[in-house]
C-alpha cells in the first residue's frame, strides 16, 4: 500500500464532501440484493403469499479503510496535532417488514404494504430512511401473474457526525466542522411484476422498475456560528433501479439455479450480476459480480434455509484500486416468513325439523 494511493483515494472523498453543492451516488447497495427488493421497490411489498416477511441486512463496506489525509507526504507520519481516523468506511444496517392486504374475510387480495428503513453510514456523512410502502395489485391470467405498482413515503435524514476534515484554508465556509443533519419528506415509485412460470423450466420469474427520491429533496445544513459558520448543500439525487430474476430447475431435481440481475443508475450506471445454486432446498452458494464505472467487485455467496428462515453471508472481493487500503466487504443477510391464521370457526349448530321426519 502507497501514500499515493491512499492521498488519491482520500483526495477525491475530500473534495465530494467539501463542495457546496454535493451530489452522487447516495442509496447503499447490498450484494443480497435479490432477497431484499423491497428496500428500494415498494412494488415488491406483499409479493409473499398469505405470508409476512422480514429481513434485515449488515453490510460493512472496504473494511480497514482508514483517513489518513493527516499523514505528512514526505515522512508517512501523522501531522502534528492530528490523527489518523481509522476505519471510516461505509458501514450500513437496513430492515423490511411487509404483508399483504386482503378483504371479504381473506378471499380478495388488494395489495400489499411494508416499512422499510436503512441507516447508512459513510466517512463523516451519516443517512438514515424510513418509508411507509404500499402496493396495489393487477391479477393477470387468474393470479398467474401480477402486476405490482408501489409508492413508498417516508422522511430521510441526511447530515454529518463529528467531522474531522484536514482544511487547507482554515474556516473554511463548505466544510462542516461539527455534526448538523436535516430531515425531509421523501417519495419512491415502483411497479414490480411476477409469473410463476415461463417457458417450460424457468419458475418464480420477476422483473421490477423503481424510481427513488422523486421530490429530489435539498439539504441545507447550517452550522457553527460567528467567523465560523458555514452552510453546505446537499442534493438527494434520484436513483433508477432495474431487477430481474428467476429460479431454474436443473436436470438434478435437488438443484436449483437463482440468477438475478441489478442495474442501478444515478450519476453512472452500476449493474450487479449474481448467480445461487440451491441444493435440496437447504443450502445456497454462489457468485456475483459488480461494476460501477470500472470493475468494482467479485462476491462469494453462502447461504443456509430452513422452512421459512433464510441466512445469508458475502464477502466482496475489492478488484479496484481501493483493494490497496481495503480487506474487502462483509454482509450478512436474515430474512423470515410467517403466517397469521384466524382460528378455524366453530361449526354451526344443526337442528333437524320434525316436519321431515
Amino acid at each position: 500500500m502507497t501514500n499515493f494511493t491512499q492521498r488519491i483515494s482520500l483526495l477525491v472523498f475530500g473534495v465530494l464532501c467539501g463542495l457546496s453543492s454535493l451530489m452522487a451516488q447516495q442509496d447503499p447497495y447490498y450484494s443480497h440484493f435479490k432477497f431484499n427488493r423491497q428496500a428500494y421497490n415498494a412494488g415488491a411489498v406483499g409479493e409473499k403469499d398469505e405470508y409476512i416477511c422480514l429481513s434485515a441486512i449488515g453490510h460493512n463496506q472496504w473494511l480497514g479503510f482508514d483517513d489518513r489525509t493527516w499523514v505528512d507526504r514526505n515522512t508517512g507520519q501523522p501531522i502534528a496535532d492530528g490523527k489518523i481516523e481509522e476505519n471510516v468506511a461505509p458501514v450500513t444496517v437496513n430492515f423490511n417488514v411487509n404483508g399483504q392486504i386482503r378483504s371479504n374475510k381473506g378471499q380478495k387480495l388488494w395489495g400489499g404494504v411494508g416499512l422499510s428503513a436503512f441507516d447508512d453510514r459513510l466517512g463523516f456523512m451519516k443517512t438514515t430512511s424510513f418509508k411507509f410502502q404500499g402496493a396495489f395489485f393487477i391479477p393477470i391470467q387468474g393470479n398467474f401473474a401480477r402486476l405490482s405498482l408501489g409508492v413508498d413515503l417516508g422522511m430521510t435524514q441526511f447530515g454529518f457526525v463529528d467531522p474531522k476534515f484536514r482544511w487547507r484554508e482554515p474556516n473554511d465556509p463548505r466544510i462542516p466542522n461539527q455534526s448538523v443533519n436535516e430531515s425531509k419528506f421523501d417519495l419512491g415509485f415502483g411497479a414490480y411484476y411476477t409469473q410463476k412460470r415461463l417457458g417450460t423450466r424457468i419458475t418464480n420469474f420477476y422483473a421490477g422498475a423503481s424510481l427513488s427520491h422523486l421530490n429530489g429533496s435539498k439539504y441545507s445544513l447550517v452550522w457553527g456560528n460567528g467567523a465560523t459558520s458555514g452552510l453546505t448543500d446537499y442534493f438527494l439525487a434520484q436513483h433508477l433501479y432495474f431487477v430481474t430474476g428467476a429460479d431454474i430447475p436443473l436436470q438434478n431435481p435437488a438443484f436449483e439455479l437463482e440468477p438475478a440481475v441489478l442495474v442501478k443508475y444515478n450519476s453512472k450506471l452500476q449493474i450487479d450480476l449474481n448467480c445461487t445454486v440451491k441444493y435440496n432446498q437447504t443450502i445456497r452458494g454462489g457468485l456475483g459480480y459488480r461494476q460501477w464505472a470500472t470493475t468494482d467487485a467479485l462476491t462469494v455467496m453462502l447461504g443456509y434455509i430452513k422452512n421459512q428462515l433464510q441466512v445469508g453471508y458475502s464477502y466482496d472481493i475489492t478488484l479496484s484500486r481501493i483493494r490497496t487500503v481495503s480487506n474487502g466487504t462483509h454482509e450478512v443477510y436474515v430474512g423470515y416468513c410467517f403466517q397469521l391464521k384466524a382460528p378455524p370457526q366453530p361449526p354451526r349448530p344443526y337442528y333437524r325439523s320434525t316436519r321431515w321426519l
